[in-house]
């Protein structure tokens, strides 16, 4: 049974893998650069209500690719639930190089401001199925801390279970001071038991405005 799990969530990944790529690509945006003084620092990659991160090895090989640069990769989880982060930190020394660097955080997302020394140069934030419509003020919140995480040019980028809540998430985060750049579908997203419900339905790329 287990592996039958692991199975279908690698398949997910790939769906996943695929989509991201082909939304970045067809964004049109150049991913963040590092420093030009001297040697640029990792990759930096903030996974918000994170999990167990099963998506751990498809952020860090999508993103370095779409970068196009052979620069190492920081990731930093949050999530409120220590549990599943013991397996994200556990499933993060079996992804990515031997330099990458993988950091999970205890921590409810909409007081990530609490931790002044994650700082606020983030080429990337990602929320994969964020859940907006469960609770809209405690996710217009984090939807903000995500942003504030950000350097200037960096990209934050969504998934979405289902077509209504993406929709509000989109509006939300345009509130919080997000510029949308592309939003589309995976159509390769596996179908769940609560209708018009499927894993990664949606993706959006954003910025901050300018």
């Amino acid at each position: 049974m287990l592996n039958e799990i692991e199975s279908i969530h690698r398949a997910e990944n790939v769906a996943l893998d695929r989509v991201l790529r082909r939304v970045l690509k067809k964004s049109g945006l150049a991913m963040p650069r590092g420093s030009s003084a001297g040697a640029p620092g990792p990759l930096q990659i903030l996974d918000l209500a994170c999990g167990s991160c099963r998506e751990a090895g498809t952020l860090v090989e999508v993103f370095r690719d779409f970068e196009g640069a052979d620069r190492d990769v920081r990731l930093v989880g949050a999530d409120i639930r220590d549990r599943e982060l013991e397996e994200a930190a556990a499933r993060a020394r079996l992804v990515g190089r031997t330099r990458d660097q993988f950091e999970f955080l205890t921590e409810n997302c909409a007081k990530l401001d609490r931790h002044r020394e994650l700082g606020r140069d983030f080429d990337v934030t990602f929320l994969r199925h964020q859940n907006y419509w469960n609770d809209k003020p405690v996710w217009q919140r984090i939807f903000e801390q995500g942003l504030e995480k950000l350097k200037d040019d960096g990209l934050l980028v969504i998934t979405s279970y289902f077509d209504r809540e993406h929709e509000l998430a989109l509006k939300a985060l345009e509130r919080a001071g997000a510029e949308l750049i592309i939003t589309g579908q995976n159509e390769a997203s596996r179908v769940l038991d609560t209708p018009g419900k499927s894993v990664d339905r949606h993706v959006a790329v954003f910025r901050k405005k300018r």
